[in-house]
């Protein structure tokens, strides 16, 4: 989880400095790009396990013992060094818990509160 999660808060922050320099308020391209950009940094971390996911264990342990694996955002040393903690699913979760409301927001200043 750990990597999904470096993987997703890199482009969030690059979103939420945006975000902040906008004096909070998002455009709908942002609003677009970033849970992408997210998405994509989540799966570029996670690349060196997808053979594991689809059943190629030998690829897989080729990967895993080796260093170059770190161009995914430091998969190999994060997982010499991992300890699994329910905190990486907190913050996650309240990462995407802050994407929905900021979009919740805008929709609401565009729209007008009834």
């Amino acid at each position: 989880m750990n990597q999904l999660l470096l993987g997703a808060s890199i482009p969030f922050l690059v979103g939420a400095i945006f975000y902040a320099s906008n004096r909070g308020r998002a455009t709908l391209k942002l609003l677009i790009i970033t849970p992408c950009c997210m998405a994509v940094g989540s799966l570029w971390a996670i690349a060196p396990d997808i053979p594991r996911i689809i059943g190629m264990t030998s690829l897989y342990h080729q990967l895993a013992t080796d260093p170059r694996c770190d161009l995914f955002f430091w998969h190999y040393t994060i997982d010499k060094h991992e300890v699994d903690s329910p905190i990486y699913a907190l913050v996650f979760t309240l990462i995407l818990l802050a994407l929905l409301l900021v979009a919740l927001r805008e929709l609401t200043l565009e729209e007008g509160t009834p």
